[in-house]
């Protein structure tokens, strides 16, 4: 699965294909444990097509009627991700969408010990193919960062997690934190033409 990344499992289901095998009324994909570079883990994957068209000879998708698009992100695969900017991250996830994260700054990949721990707050938001943290507050240590620091946090660490380079889907829809760990995010659209080439 080239487009989407090495996963612990997939599990694809065709329903409706034409006799050539280039036209299926609906494909169903489940992906688990996807990893995908620069993003956390996805736990889950579940994407449902109808009315697809391949160019058999090209290998290559050509059309898609609709597609629907849930993805499932654990906060302990995020709190890993996060391991990039934070030294021991850890993640607290609260319905509908807001998420702490409490850890040891680095800088260049080494944590600064004396600084203290950094506590961010905010709000997973999906902006376009983009998931998001925006963030309400910054501490550290002690003391309430000022609001450069926020805008230079957001930067470094968005987006979390991003699908413009995937053909499907062209955008995040929803974003919710569920009782469970887990972000779910569902998502719509293509980026390929309608119906049949």
């Amino acid at each position: 699965m080239r487009v989407v990344g090495p996963a612990e499992s997939y599990d694809v289901r065709v329903s409706g294909a034409s006799v050539d095998g280039s036209r299926f009324d609906r494909v169903r994909f489940v992906g688990r444990r996807i990893a995908r570079v620069d993003s956390p883990v996805v736990d889950r994957l579940e994407l449902d097509l109808q009315g697809v068209v391949l160019d058999r000879p090209a290998k290559s998708l050509t059309a898609v009627a609709a597609a629907r698009v849930e993805l499932q992100l654990k906060g302990a695969d995020l709190a890993a991700f996060l391991g990039r900017w934070l030294g021991a991250p850890a993640v607290t996830l609260t319905a509908p969408d807001r998420i702490a994260i409490v850890g040891t700054p680095r800088i260049a990949g080494v944590a600064l010990g004396g600084a203290g721990s950094a506590e961010l707050r905010g709000r997973l938001v999906g902006s376009g193919s983009q998931l998001l943290l925006a963030i309400d507050r910054i501490r550290l240590g002690g003391g309430e960062a000022p609001p450069l620091a926020r805008a230079v946090v957001e930067r470094a660490i968005n987006p979390i997690f991003d699908v413009a380079d995937a053909p499907l889907p062209a955008r995040l829809d929803a974003v919710q934190v569920g009782a469970d760990d887990t972000i779910r995010i569902e998502a719509s659209g293509i980026r390929l033409p309608s119906g049949a080439p």
